[in-house]
């Protein structure tokens, strides 16, 4: 396992932590937007910080879990967190081990955000209908929680990856490369890590509506959401995919915002590699003049349907 996996840890397996400079919303951004913060300890002995937001008057049938990708955090989400409360959800949300708020030395697997998730969905009890939303690492969190959890019923996946083993296939090209990282993720985490969700989108009666765009750079869309739109084909009762030929890693994104975040951030990293010791000040400087809600709007269509499916219209 050696190079393989030590490369692995070193860009995967590590700590995310906010770049201060780089603008996030709060909840103080949204009139009305109501955020109950809470912590608890999993059984790594980390303490886990979890969020639940929500505006007056929400649906008290059903309790949206949003699952943040790999970063610094549910705050990166908050976006998207909103137009899911202001549709009348109640959503929870966590920052998972070695993330943003909370501890850790560094993200320990790639399957520890199921575990948070799950030991969170413990301590919380939820009476209403759990719907996990997920992008990116959460779109697979979200598709394992509906998995393991006989409770979910649908899930939304937003640029998930099936399985660690498809989504390392989108680097390292050769499927042997690829399956030494998904040993080393069983060693690590055995109880998630032998989770096979290819053979549950081909059986299982759940609904899983997914998103995908073709030029992911990020999960590689032939590996995972290629292999579950031709899926999809067989599954019509299950399983709907909306493909995108140019949203990139970032399908709820509207084209806009997703060229303005990508100018932006390319931008400011640019920045940083010229200006290694630019200061904190003068990293805020950039981001001054950019709003964050030109490089993070909502693409209205792509919500339509989350929130049809979310409520059992149309569709599967």
């Amino acid at each position: 396992m050696g190079i393989v996996t030590d490369i692995y840890k070193k860009n995967f397996l590590c700590r995310y932590d906010k770049d201060e400079a780089i603008p996030y919303y709060s909840a103080e951004d949204f009139p009305g937007l109501v955020c109950v913060r809470g912590a608890f300890e999993n059984s790594e002995n980390v303490i886990i910080q979890y969020f639940t937001y929500f505006y007056e008057k929400y649906d008290t049938s059903k309790l949206v879990v949003f699952c943040p990708g790999m970063g610094p955090g549910h705050t990166a989400y908050l976006a998207e967190i909103e137009t899911l409360c202001r549709a009348g959800y109640r959503v929870l949300t966590l920052d998972y081990t070695g993330c943003g708020a909370s501890g850790g030395e560094r993200m320990t697997s790639v399957n520890a955000p199921v575990r948070d998730v799950c030991e969170l969905l413990d301590l919380c009890a939820p009476a209403e209908e759990i719907v996990p939303v997920g992008h990116s690492l959460g779109g697979y969190t979200a598709l394992t929680l509906a998995n393991i959890t006989p409770a979910i019923k649908r899930a939304v996946v937003i640029s998930g990856f099936v399985s660690i083993s498809d989504e390392m296939m989108g680097f390292v090209k050769l499927r042997p490369l690829a399956n030494v990282v998904k040993r080393y993720e069983k060693k690590l985490l055995p109880r998630y890590g032998n989770i096979d969700n290819l053979a549950y989108l081909a059986t299982t009666t759940d609904r899983i509506r997914w998103f995908h765009s073709t030029d992911d750079p990020m999960v590689n869309f032939k590996y995972n959401g290629g292999r579950v739109a031709r899926l999809a084909l067989k599954r019509t009762d299950s399983l709907d995919v909306t493909v995108f030929g140019d949203k990139k890693h970032n399908p709820q994104y509207t084209k806009e915002a997703l060229d303005t975040m990508n100018a932006w951030m390319g931008g400011y990293y640019k920045l940083l590699k010229e200006n290694p010791d630019i200061t904190l000040e003068e990293r805020k400087a950039y981001f001054s003049d950019k709003p964050i809600a030109k490089m993070t709007a909502q693409d209205p269509a792509v919500f339509d349907e989350i929130i049809r499916f979310i409520e059992g219209r149309g569709g599967i």
